[in-house]
């Protein structure tokens, strides 16, 4: 079915990474804004955002996160188990912005020694003084209005939960904990795939995460916004780039799945530029990828989509995760532009022999010009089980 709106062209595109943003501050490449001796809030604008973690994580084998079956997507259409054979989308490579509230308050980083050492990365908050917190606002209004005494913390540490006393310490007017806190993410990333007829989509290829390294952040609820491109720096070796961006406060879609394969919702047509004119592509199967020449859709440059030149090698048919195949940028012009895979990628379609193989999801530390994909198998499976109902 048409889309009967009139469509502007989209200065948007979707990616990243996802570590936490914090109040007032805009970030760079999903990185927190960290400030010693403060708890801070999330900010939903004004970020500069690229991807779940931070540039400077380095994985086992020097790779930074740029974040099968198929029964029904999430868009009602329905296939033959394990066959990709009627199911045709079309592929993104515009730029989006995130913005997400997870499932309560998470310490990001220990900056000072304030808590006398009780609070680790990773913590989640779950009551003060016996008053459940779900927002770092709340957290904030409690000790703020302690005057500095002890406070009995319940601190969920991995499936354990205990409960410890800490003072907070007057500082500037207000009590603090000598930590980061999170309660959500906000990024840019690249859209993958839409659907023509319900604009259900999915972008970036990995989950946003609590902060770097962690898991997958529980989502409560996730918001689809634009974003203005202000450029991109570029990439080094151990000096991942970025795409730069400040996100808008204009609602264009809604996240309904945040899973380690990517994100997933409906998005408005009016964040994909010349979606009127896209023709639905076949999807491929893994079996289907071949090692060799390859191209993606990525936004980089004035906010214009264009397609570029890369290669695929090393794939491992039997991923069922984020890394299924090397890729390499042989594209003399993204590499002028970007030096190669930059953060704010993630999500970008790869096309190979006109068909939709998956998505950019990582980039090489020590060399820009190389990363990994994802199978579009993987995105898709995780899509399908991101929305299935829950037992009673």
């Amino acid at each position: 079915m048409k889309n009967r709106r009139t469509v502007f062209p989209s200065i948007l595109s979707l990616l990243l990474i996802f570590s936490a943003i914090l109040t007032g501050n805009a970030t760079k490449g999903m990185r927190r804004d960290e400030k010693i001796d403060t708890v801070q809030a999330l900010s939903y604008t004004d970020a500069e955002l690229s991807s779940v973690s931070d540039g400077e994580e380095r994985e086992d084998d020097g790779s930074a996160p740029v974040g099968s079956r198929l029964l029904e997507l999430i868009f009602g259409k329905k296939s033959t188990e394990g066959s990709t054979k009627d199911i045709k989308l079309c592929p993104g490579g515009d730029t989006f912005g995130v913005k997400i509230c997870g499932s309560g308050v998470t310490v990001s980083k220990v900056v000072t020694e304030l808590s006398a050492g009780i609070l680790k990365p990773d913590d989640r908050i779950v009551s003060i003084d016996g008053q459940r917190v779900s927002t770092i606002d709340e957290v904030k209004r409690i000790l703020n209005s302690s005057g500095g005494r002890a406070l009995s913390f319940e601190i969920l540490r991995g499936k354990k939960t205990f409960t410890e006393n800490i003072a907070p310490r007057s500082c500037g007017g207000e009590y603090h904990l000598g930590v980061i806190l999170s309660d959500g993410a906000s990024g840019i990333g690249t859209v993958t795939y839409y659907d023509p007829e319900t604009f259900a989509f999915g972008g970036l290829g990995h989950g946003i995460s609590s902060h770097d390294g962690g898991e997958v952040l529980k989502m409560t609820r996730g918001t689809v916004t634009g974003v203005i491109l202000g450029g991109a720096s570029r990439g080094e070796a151990s000096k991942p780039g970025e795409l730069r961006g400040v996100l808008t406060d204009k609602k264009l879609g809604t996240l309904t799945a945040n899973t380690r394969c990517g994100v997933f919702g409906t998005i408005s047509p009016t964040a994909i530029s010349d979606c009127d004119s896209r023709t639905p592509i076949p999807v491929a199967k893994k079996s289907e990828v071949k090692a060799g020449e390859a191209t993606i859709f990525s936004t980089i440059k004035n906010g214009n989509r264009a397609e570029y030149k890369i290669e695929i090698s090393d794939i491992d048919y039997s991923s069922d995760g984020t890394k299924s195949f090397r890729i390499k940028v042989t594209d003399d012009t993204l590499i002028a532009l970007t030096g190669g895979i930059v953060r704010g990628m993630s999500g970008s379609p790869i096309i190979q022999n006109g068909k939709l193989v998956g998505a950019v999801t990582h980039v090489m530390v020590a060399n820009p010009t190389e990363g990994y994909g994802i199978f579009i198998e993987n995105m898709l499976s995780a899509a399908q089980q991101g929305v299935q109902p829950k037992a009673a």
